[in-house]
């Protein structure tokens, strides 16, 4: 039977959900999309952490590698970096709809790896002492 490791499993459902419920203020059609986005970010993110720093490692080196190799959350620094005037204040208006969205999305890409560490965590302390 396929093992899936905590962390990835708590990332994972955490990406889906955070996604889901984003999405569901805005309608079904963007709760879809979102979630499945997100998890798909969370799959690449998972498996560049099992490479790098490996999923055992301490919580302080594997949320950032799983929060920076999300490409959901690079596409996001991008589009803030394309609308940079946008992000400071500089600008404003419906042009800066894309880079408020960009805001959105990385911020709601923080919140799957710490999903991961809590249920790996949680894990660990329901696990038998051998």
């Amino acid at each position: 039977m396929l093992r899936i490791h905590p962390f990835v499993m708590g990332h994972l459902i955490g990406a889906v959900m955070t996604g889901a419920v984003a999405g569901a203020f805005f309608d079904p059609e963007a709760a879809f999309v979102g979630g499945l986005a997100l998890f798909g970010g969370a799959l690449v993110s998972s498996f560049i952490c099992q490479w790098r720093p490996g999923v055992e490692a301490a919580a302080w080196k594997l949320w950032p590698v799983a929060v920076f190799a999300n490409p959901v959350m690079l596409a996001a620094l991008g589009f803030m970096a394309a609308d940079w005037a946008c992000v400071v204040g500089a600008q404003r208006g419906w042009g800066c709809f894309v880079a408020a969205l960009a805001i959105m999305v990385a911020g709601l890409c923080l919140l799957p790896p710490a999903g991961g560490l809590l249920w790996r965590g949680f894990k660990r302390w329901r696990a038998p002492a051998v």
